[in-house]
This record gives structure tokens, sequence and C-alpha cells, in this order.
């Protein structure tokens, strides 16, 4: 922010180019990063190679973009030390909706949050891409007496996944991650203006 704000009043550029560069240096960083994890875990899963792995790209690739935003905004809204303790706080809040609890066990007071929470939409978009979508039955040893996971809508109903509609978690998550852009630059910008 020191060096922001020494070169924004020195008139070496405006906030809007410098947030943009910023924003699209890292881009190609972050996202060259995240495909290399998915090549790795995917492969090493042994996942089916069809058009399961781009739906995966894609939520992965969004979640983790929607994620950096988030960083973006509480790194110019709080000092470094607040920062570095309020990041974490926050992904293991909106982690724990979608992720760690179902909507039916949340009381009633927090369901709202399942509904903001760009961890559900990502987490429920990766996982019916990879079981869902008439996937067909998996691998199961013929040693073992039961394999309750060999057909996928079990684990599907177990995570209350049954019903999941892609288009409306990919815009969940793109709509968070232009509204997190968006309060970084208007939370600068008034950082900025202040006299």
């Amino acid at each position: 922010m020191k060096i922001l704000t020494r070169e924004h009043f020195n008139r070496w550029y405006k906030l809007t180019p410098y947030l943009l560069s910023v924003i699209l240096v890292e881009i190609p960083f972050q996202v060259i990063c995240t495909w290399v994890y998915i090549a790795i875990s995917y492969w090493l899963t042994a996942q089916p190679v069809d058009f399961r792995l781009y739906l995966f790209i894609l939520f992965c690739t969004l979640s983790t973009l929607c994620a950096q935003s988030w960083g973006y905004f509480i790194g110019a809204t709080t000092p470094i030390k607040v920062a570095v303790f309020l990041g974490p706080v926050i992904a293991c809040l909106f982690s724990v909706f979608g992720f760690c609890i179902r909507f039916f066990d949340t009381p009633v007071f927090f369901r709202w949050l399942f509904h903001v929470s760009y961890y559900r939409a990502g987490f429920q978009g990766i996982v019916y891409s990879i079981y869902g979508l008439n996937r067909p039955k998996l691998y199961c040893p013929e040693e073992a007496i039961y394999c309750h996971y060999s057909d996928p809508i079990n684990f599907l109903k177990e995570m209350d996944i049954t019903d999941v509609d892609l288009v409306s978690n990919i815009s969940v998550i793109v709509v968070i991650w232009c509204l997190m852009h968006a309060a970084t630059y208007l939370t600068l910008w008034i950082k900025l203006n202040k006299r």
C-alpha cells in the first residue's frame, strides 16, 4: 500500500491500470500451478480421461481464481498481520458450508452461507464432474465381499450432491470472483482518495 500510494501520487500510473496489470500477471501463474497439480492428482487417482476432465479443470481453475480474488480483497482491506489470520479463518468458514456439513444439518440461520460459498459451488462441481453424469460402476476387487462405493451414486447421495446444476455453480464462482475484484478496486480507490 505504501508503494502504491507513493507511485500513484507521483502520477506514475492510475489505479485501474495498476490493478489490471497485477491481476493479469498473476492469472497465468495461478492457472499453470493449478493445472500442474490437476495433472498429477488426476493421473495418480486414475480418473477417466473424457469430458469429465474438462469439467474438473474448469471448476478447479475457477475456484483458485476466486480464492485469489478473496486474498486480494482481504489484503487490501486489512493490515498484513490481520490479513494473515483473517484469510484462513474466512476460508475455513466458507469451506464448512457444502464441504464439511450438509445443507439439512446446518442451523436455519446459517443456510444462506451455502448460497454465497464459492467453496460449496466449486466442491460440488468437482465431485459431480467426477462421480456424476452417469459414470459407470467403479472397480471392485474380486476378493471384496461388498464395495459400497462401486456405484458412484451412493457416494453422491452420502455427500448430498445428487442434484447439481453445474451452470449455476459456475455462475456463483464467477460472480463472486468479479465482486471481490470490484470490492478490492473500490477499497484501494477509497484509501488512495482519502484526504
